[in-house]
């Protein structure tokens, strides 16, 4: 039996709602809009038997109305994207995960992902990012990305994405045709990147063309202007990039989901309702809409009076549908999903998941330089450590992590003294910090992405001048490495979470660090 237009709409939505159990509002993306799938955020991740619970409601309801299961999905990237933290949950994100594994572990990584993900009922991952980051002021990817060098990137992001669908997921690359060579969040406002395509070609491209020929089930397009491509649309609204670019051009037949349609890099300059059409009409399949209901039903109501007017061919629609249901059915969601509360606890407390974890983690740690800071700090009588305590920023972060503290942690390990300041240290606050370190015969000074935040610059500086050895210890990835010139040594963790904390310290207390940077600085 042929399906209505708007359940075929539905399935080409995946929405987002606001609470840790199925709500009125998930309720409602159901039933007044067949809205046939769902993303879950931090917001949403409590616990894995929660999740479990939750995925399981949802699956349920959306079978009920509707007759299909839906695509349940996360960002769980590792690193500073991870929804969920629990148990083997938390791995190494991308740049440390370059930084400290093979690519054999790195496809495992990526499998025990997979197996953690779909034992709680997702079963897509937006994740493994392909991005390749050439510019080192890149706001919202940095070390999200395995690094800048492009055979790198494909080859630890490919290993990773076969893991995750021989894990049971669908893995999804991201953010194509590239998010690493731009200065601008897309969450705030559109990139441009301007480079030539023929660079590209040997760039940005590189890895998502090597995914594709080894299989690449579905990818996230990207909100950016590609001018040399197309001038005015970016690539999600884009049919020059998404229609003749990847789908002739570069043959890939997967699904395409869109990055949130709610991001300013859409709405400041299309809005919900024509960036969705727009969307649709370049050949995307699946519109992200991450927060707020009745922007679900302005890209619903949207798209079906651009059909009714001829402005999108019922034929478009159908063949987002068609590819969306193929791959529903490969996944077994043709069918109703069943979660195991019990089987998702004990996956994501898996104990050899949890070792790997770690040891990677604590692999990555990278020795930058060292100009005699490491033995100063050795030599110490009275070492302290100094580090911002952690504050989301951008839109990709959660704050339900916010109050992560590397100095409170590394202090109590070691047993050192510690000083913790705000990611934006006011004047007072400088002073307070200076006026603490006076007793202090070494120091490891944390910093988080100083080369966005001035005061945290300012402080730095104020520090290198007190004529203490410094360890600068960079929690956020190499790219601070400029503003740490003066330490006495310099080391990486790529990021800042417990288990890369964990890491840290560990490699401060034995002096030892197996990480290889994958940049070039």
């Amino acid at each position: 039996m042929e399906k209505s237009l708007r359940h075929q709409i539905g399935q080409m939505i995946i929405a987002g709602f606001p609470s840790l159990e199925v709500d009125d509002q998930a309720r409602r993306l159901v039933e007044e809009y067949q809205v046939g799938n769902f993303i879950l955020f931090a917001r949403n991740m409590k616990t894995a038997r929660q999740t479990a619970a939750l995925c399981d409601g949802l699956s349920r309801m959306t079978f009920e109305k509707l007759g299909v299961a839906p695509f349940i999905s996360a960002d769980q990237e590792g690193g500073m994207v991870s929804r969920i933290t629990e148990g083997a949950a938390l791995f190494s994100g991308a740049m440390a995960l370059s930084a400290g594994a093979d690519l054999q572990q790195a496809r495992q990584v990526g499998k025990n992902c997979g197996e953690m993900l779909r034992a709680m009922g997702i079963n897509v991952n937006f994740a493994p990012v392909l991005d390749v980051n050439i510019e080192p002021m890149n706001p919202i990817i940095g070390n999200r990305s395995y690094g800048d060098d492009p055979q790198r990137v494909a080859d630890v992001g490919c290993a990773v994405m076969e893991g995750m669908v021989e894990g049971g997921v669908i893995a999804t690359l991201k953010h194509y045709p590239g998010h690493g060579n731009v200065n601008t969040d897309s969450h705030l406002d559109l990139p441009v990147n301007h480079t030539d395509p023929a660079v590209l070609e040997k760039t940005e491209f590189l890895p998502f063309q090597q995914a594709f020929r080894r299989g690449a089930p579905a990818l996230m397009s990207c909100h950016i202007v590609f001018p040399k491509i197309d001038p005015e649309l970016p690539a999600t609204l884009s049919p020059a990039i998404i229609g003749d670019l990847l789908r002739k051009k570069q043959g890939f037949d997967g699904l395409v989901f869109t990055d949130c349609m709610e991001m300013d890099a859409i709405q400041k300059g299309w809005g919900m309702a024509r960036g969705a059409v727009l969307a649709v009409a370049a050949g995307c399949d699946v519109l992200c809409i991450s927060h707020h209901l009745e922007q679900v039903q302005s890209a619903v109501e949207a798209i079906e009076q651009a059909v009714a007017d001829g402005i999108i061919p019922r034929s478009r629609i159908q063949e987002s549908y068609d590819r969306i249901m193929a791959a529903k059915k490969k996944m077994g969601l043709l069918e109703l999903q069943q979660v195991s509360l019990e089987q998702a606890e004990a996956v994501i407390h898996d104990e050899e998941k949890i070792a790997l974890h770690k040891q990677v983690a604590r692999n990555s740690v990278t020795l930058l330089c060292d100009k005699g800071g490491l033995s100063a700090l050795q030599q110490a009588k009275k070492p302290m450590i100094l580090a911002p305590v952690f504050q989301s920023s951008t839109g990709v972060e959660d704050k339900e992590y916010d109050g992560r503290s590397f100095a409170r942690s590394a202090g109590t390990a070691l047993g050192w003294d510690f000083v913790e300041y705000p990611m934006t240290p006011t004047e007072e606050e400088r002073a307070a910090v200076l006026a603490a370190v006076s007793q202090a015969d070494a120091l490891v000074l944390g910093l988080y992405n100083c080369r966005f935040r001035e005061t945290q610059r300012a402080l730095v500086e104020q520090l290198f001048g007190k004529g203490i050895p410094v360890v600068a210890a960079l929690l956020g990835g190499p790219y601070d490495i400029p503003y740490a010139a003066k330490a006495d040594a310099a080391v990486c963790c790529y990021e800042y979470t417990p288990l890369a904390v964990a890491a840290l310290v560990e490699a401060l207390r034995t002096g030892e660090f197996y990480g290889k940077l994958p940049i070039k600085l």
